[in-house]
């Protein structure tokens, strides 16, 4: 017992032994969060607590295996028996036992996400069906997060309108009905989706018996990631610890960042106002340099529970703050920097850029290409793989060249009623028409889908006429393109930003040949960076749990990072909390990197709210490269 506590510090060792009863542990930064943790199930098993004793409560089925084993490899205790896993792995444990509580047989199946979303289309199909076709009603996905939302915040399907996208309150009583269908659908057919595991689990627990027989099989209840729980979680492991009470909770409410999926930072004050609440602190950063960590110390969120980290690892270099004029040379300037980190031998794998939104990263990826610097991208595909810009290419794509099938079929398929049999028909149409004809009147003399087709020739017509590339993507835009954002995707804001940026770069170019071909052509080059050698770009949300020795944050303006739609629902807090998760990442080096003149909108509105001139100059370097 003493080997395995000698390697803990002074306070992960404390709340190792010391949590008790009902316990937070607010984990820091780089502090050893896992490893405190790993250790509490460690140190019970070590006290003669049974493996079936123990439930331990993760985000992910890979971080509660990754605990086990660590645990069973230091004591040699067969594990078996140990309750373990995410909230909706526990919620399907206590459901198959007390499915009929809420009217489901045991043998229920389980809808993912996918399922759910095809579920949800049927519906929504059979109750447009008796309704009548409404124009520019939500898409089956954009009812699903809607739904979801609902569910996970336990708020009205009104509140959760209101929140996701007010313009289809107008059709409510018909979402309603939806939402309505779609619940007796699940029962109807003995199935559950994500949601409901949460859901039924907590209504069953309700019951006094069924509370009592569940909680004491519990001695002690263990929960990784508290910051990231909703109200129904929290409800949850309130009821499970009802009987012995012994429940440990780890958390750094700074880096809650999951709101828009019903995450609430609020749980951990909630959870630590009950009385007799022990309060643990683990705060030496073993992650990053001492200036970075200095840096951490003076950007910690205003509502989160005060904490200092400590620095164990040495450097003279500070944090550098770089100021760009533009896009364009802050994309230069970071692809360079990289060569340079790359050439002194860092590895490229070690290197990361950073961002609060995925569009922020077109001119950096065109660049990058430009300089043969290889990446991959976690928070989602290369921006021009994406669907939203890959239909707008195509639209420029047929302009350019009026015999490209692909192109056409692609266009064909965004409006509602044409199928893939008419959109084929309809590209071997244009194909044949395109030598004498141009764009306005190659689909002269398709008798198929008349309406629609007369929309496709209105709208190729007019951007035609455009003088200018951005012109030609910002008449499509604001005519079409935006509704049908809104309309298909729950992420619509996202991408309503991703071809803002498309429109922002093509300001830069005369000619539709060469902007195409700067988007496609790059996409390709070979890459002088050794085989398997990538930086990496991510949005901060996906940068979560992960580290690098280099990291670049970019686009820090007001409006960009932090975001002007944020700003808007007045949501600074979360802001500041995405930034904070963002500067914790590097081990070494950290850039933060803004553009004196962006040329977003939002900034002069947003222009109060500067993460950058909130910090004390003494903590940064400073350089200026946009003259």
């Amino acid at each position: 017992m003493e080997d395995y506590l000698q390697q803990l510090d002074d306070e992960q060792r404390t709340a190792v032994l010391k949590s008790a009863g009902r316990s937070i542990i607010i984990a820091g930064p780089g502090s050893g969060k896992t490893r405190v943790i790993t250790y509490k199930l460690l140190h019970l098993l070590k006290t003669g607590i049974k493996p079936s004793e123990i439930l331990l409560v993760t985000f992910t089925r890979a971080a509660a295996n990754e605990m086990i084993d660590r645990a069973r490899m230091l004591t040699g205790i067969d594990l078996e028996g140990i309750t373990a896993g995410t909230f909706h792995h526990i919620c399907n444990l206590i459901l198959r036992r007390y499915a009929r509580k809420v009217g489901l047989f045991p043998n229920f199946t389980i809808l993912d996400e996918e399922d759910s979303k095809s579920l949800i289309k049927h519906v929504r199909t059979m109750v447009l069906e008796r309704t009548g076709e409404i124009k520019h009603f939500p898409s089956h996905g954009v009812l699903q997060k809607i739904f979801s939302y609902a569910t996970n915040t336990m708020s009205t399907l009104h509140s959760a309108l209101l929140k996701i996208n007010p313009k289809y309150i107008d059709y409510e009583k018909i979402i309603e009905d939806i939402y309505r269908e779609y619940t007796i659908e699940k029962r109807n057919q003995n199935c559950v989706d994500y949601d409901d595991l949460l859901v039924f689990a907590v209504q069953v627990l309700q019951d006094s018996d069924i509370r009592l027989r569940e909680s004491r099989k519990y001695k002690w209840i263990l929960v990784d990631e508290f910051q990231d729980t909703n109200i129904l979680q929290l409800n949850l492991i309130e009821l499970l610890s009802s009987f012995h009470k012994n429940i440990v909770v780890v958390a750094d409410d700074s880096q809650s960042i999951y709101s828009f999926r019903g995450a609430r930072y609020e749980n951990v004050r909630d959870f630590m106002k009950i009385d007799g609440t022990k309060l643990f602190k683990i705060q030496t950063n073993y992650r990053s340099v001492e200036p970075i960590v200095k840096l951490i110390n003076a950007t910690i969120p205003k509502r989160s529970v005060p904490k200092v980290l400590r620095a164990v690892k040495f450097s003279d270099q500070k944090p550098i703050v770089i100021k760009t004029s533009d896009r364009q040379e802050e994309a230069a300037y970071v692809s360079k920097q990289i060569l340079r980190l790359i050439e002194q031998g860092f590895d490229p794998e070690e290197i990361a850029v950073l961002y609060r939104s995925h569009s922020h990263s077109l001119e950096l990826q065109i660049e990058l290409s430009k300089q043969q610097i290889d990446f991959k991208i976690l928070s989602g595909i290369r921006f021009t793989e994406t669907a939203h810009v890959k239909d707008i290419i195509a639209f420029l794509r047929i302009i350019q060249n009026p015999r490209e099938k692909i192109s056409w079929i692609r266009v064909a398929r965004l409006f509602p009623g044409i199928g893939a049999k008419t959109a084929s028909n309809l590209a071997e149409h244009a194909y044949g028409a395109a030598l004498q004809n141009d764009v306005s009147s190659i689909l002269d003399g398709f008798s198929q889908k008349k309406g629609q087709i007369l929309e496709i020739k209105k709208l190729l017509s007019e951007m035609q006429e455009e003088s200018t590339v951005s012109d030609k993507i910002s008449f499509l835009y604001e005519s079409f393109y935006q509704q049908y954002l809104q309309d298909n995707y729950p992420d619509y804001k996202e991408r309503q930003q991703d071809i803002e940026r498309l429109i922002e770069v093509a300001l830069r170019y005369n000619s539709l040949e060469h902007f195409l071909s700067d988007l496609t052509v790059n996409e390709d080059v070979q890459n002088n960076v050794s085989k398997g050698q990538k930086i990496t770009l991510t949005t901060v949300h996906q940068a979560k749990g992960l580290e690098w020795d280099v990291v670049f944050v970019i686009s820090v303006n007001p409006g960009d990072f932090p975001s002007y739609y944020a700003l808007m629902e007045n949501n600074i807090d979360e802001e500041e909390r995405i930034f904070y998760v963002a500067i914790t990442r590097p081990r070494k080096l950290l850039y933060l990197v803004t553009q004196q003149y962006p040329s977003s909108p939002y900034m002069y509105w947003a222009k109060a709210v500067d993460f950058l001139q909130k910090i004390p100059e003494e903590l940064v370097d400073i350089y200026d490269t946009s003259y």
